[in-house]
């Protein structure tokens, strides 16, 4: 209310402010949107209309003849009250143009892997005809696109890798592009990423997964579910069947941004059971050893003997010749010497097709199947894994089974609660340190207001720049606090000096705050222009431009995505609270002062 009353009275300056802020807003905007930052009209309109009501207010007081303040008559609680309604104002700018929240900056990779499975039990000769003719794919795509072409500097097929943790296995292979310079790409890496995804999304009876290389930490993948309980065939059929909802789901259009969707399900290994009849073996004197050996000397051989050249081994393998174990039909002419006879394999034994076991994994002792989805370009991973989230939120589980979101979700939410407890205790040990120093209340909770008030500007550049909020974001504002706790300890001891000299109180905080303005100013600039080239990614040649007059000026780098919202944090915040420390706090320890002297009045009877 008051903050509305300050804007009412001001009037024409009122409405000049709401303009300049208007004007200020729509060029960021605009330079943002250049550099390929993504806003609506709609957005941009809703940010708007907070200037709008601003001037709105302004031209009403305009109108107003009368000069007397409607509520306060302290131009120090305006100013207060003013900051305060700041506050708000931008938290509701923050809403209506919501940036969105993330774990870890996209970055534009250095490196894109495709990552190829292909069902259990296929070969390596197999894996490496399909990861060649994937390959092919890729080149067809890198013709078709010349600025693709640019942008790759080299292509790798590995195949018979391991993918995951594990050991390599013959059914897996991967595809490396290595990326030229960010400097010089003539197309983001990004959108060559999600080409390749285009094009090989609908590839037959393997699965295809693309990935960049992380700058961050390891984590684990946007979505990430877990589903548990006691029966595994039950959870088969309980992951499948949430896997196609969340398919049929992505294609509708209920769930946007899903892509790579997968589950660890493997099916049954293939097997050519042998069923011995014991009693016929018996007639025979075989025993179920006999058999396996005979089988197995057959198909894999036996070490006979070792033949030497040299200083060189060389072991001599004897087995069936390969055109009488190139197939299991080769099973129907195999005999088994008993010492007196040849006898068929057929007339002791029968044959059958089966599966063996898959894979089953257990998370603290229970059977676990998991699904796994990645976020498409354009979309963050909190974004993405909210719609599964919300979508999944009426499915309906079997008694006893229970469905677990892991992942980078589990990460985000364990480090988020890990900087905000941090976050809490450095408030905390700011405010005992500050009160062990000035032995005053006062000047702790003036100095840890400002820091809240040093918010204003963070969320201002972060609803600017569309910088979503995330782990870095979460660093600067930590960062940021140290910083403006700094400058203002800087100024409020000097007024604490000036007072034990013997000034009044207006005189002290005058001279405190033209004496500190220096090096307040000095501190905050240095800190922000040491901060540019990390968050603006401006690399400049110094030495080819004295030796060749080339600087080779370059704007943006794979860095700068990773540690931008850090610097914009920082940055954006620091220029908020140069303008609290000089303006907002002198007024704020005024007021705190003299509401502490007619506390003490009115304590003492006075």
């Amino acid at each position: 209310i008051h903050s509305v009353e300050s804007v009412f009275i001001g009037g024409k300056y009122s409405v000049i402010g709401a303009i300049a802020f208007a004007l200020i807003v729509s060029v960021i905007i605009g330079i943002v949107y250049l550099v390929g930052r993504d806003i609506t009209m709609a957005q941009y309109l809703g940010l708007m209309m907070f200037p709008a009501g601003i001037a709105a207010l302004g031209l009403l007081g305009m109108i107003r003849r009368s000069k007397k303040p409607l509520i306060l008559t302290d131009n120090r609680s305006r100013l207060v009250n003013l900051s305060f309604g700041a506050l708000f104002a931008i938290v509701g700018m923050f809403t209506v143009a919501p940036t969105g929240v993330t774990f870890f900056p996209d970055v534009d990779p250095s490196q894109i892997r495709v990552n190829i499975e292909g069902p259990i039990g296929m070969n390596l000769e197999a894996t490496n005809r399909i990861a060649h003719n994937l390959q092919g794919e890729v080149d067809q795509m890198m013709r078709d696109y010349p600025e693709a072409y640019d942008g790759v500097e080299n292509v790798l097929v590995n195949s018979g890798v391991a993918l995951g943790t594990g050991p390599p296995s013959p059914n897996e292979a991967r595809i490396t592009l290595n990326m030229v310079d960010y400097g010089d790409r003539t197309e983001s890496s990004s959108v060559t990423m999600n080409r390749i995804r285009e094009m090989l999304q609908d590839i037959p009876d393997v699965f295809i997964q693309i990935q960049q290389e992380d700058m961050g930490p390891p984590t684990g993948l946007p979505v990430e579910i877990e589903i548990s309980g006691p029966d595994f065939n039950q959870i088969i059929s309980i992951t499948e069947d949430m896997r196609n909802e969340l398919l049929n789901a992505v294609d509708a259009g209920e769930i946007r941004g899903l892509t790579d969707l997968r589950d660890n399900v493997t099916g049954g290994i293939p097997e050519y059971e042998i069923l011995i009849d014991s009693e016929r073996a018996n007639q025979y004197g075989l025993s179920l050893a006999d058999v396996a050996q005979t089988i197995s000397v057959a198909y894999e051989g036996v070490d006979a003997s070792e033949w030497r050249d040299g200083e060189d081994e060389y072991d001599i393998r004897v087995r069936l010749r390969e055109e009488d174990r190139s197939g299991l039909e080769s099973l129907n002419n195999l005999t088994i010497n008993t010492g007196q006879n040849q006898i068929p394999l057929t007339s002791i034994a029968d044959f059958k097709d089966s599966e063996g076991l898959g894979v089953i994994t257990r998370v603290d002792l229970s059977r676990t199947a998991t699904i796994e989805g990645d976020a498409a370009l354009g979309y963050s991973g909190t974004e993405v894994f909210t719609q599964v989230q919300s979508y999944l939120e009426d499915y309906e589980l079997p008694a006893g089974y229970e469905i677990r979101f892991v992942g980078e979700a589990e990460d985000q939410a364990e480090s988020f609660e890990f900087l905000s407890v941090a976050l809490g205790i450095s408030f905390a040990l700011i405010f005992l340190i500050i009160l062990g120093k000035f032995n005053n209340i006062n000047v702790p909770f003036i100095i840890v207001t400002a820091v809240g008030l040093s918010l204003i500007g963070v969320l201002l550049g972060l609803t600017l720049s569309r910088t979503m909020f995330g782990a870095m974001t979460f660093v600067g504002v930590i960062s940021l606090a140290g910083i403006v706790c700094i400058n203002n300890i800087v100024l409020v001891d000097y007024i604490k000096q000036m007072l034990d000299a013997g000034k009044n109180k207006v005189d002290a905080i005058v001279e405190a705050g033209s004496i500190r303005l220096r090096p307040v100013l000095l501190t905050a600039t240095t800190t922000i222009l040491g901060l540019v080239p990390l968050t603006f990614g401006i690399n400049i040649d110094f030495v080819g431009f004295l030796t060749e007059f080339d600087p080779d000026f370059q704007l943006g780098t794979e860095n700068t995505m990773f540690w931008g919202p850090m610097g914009i944090t920082i940055i954006s915040g620091l220029i908020f609270a140069t303008f609290l420390t000089l303006v907002i706090v002198p007024v704020i320890y005024s007021v705190m002062d003299s509401f502490a002297n007619r506390l003490g009045k009115v304590w003492r009877g006075e």
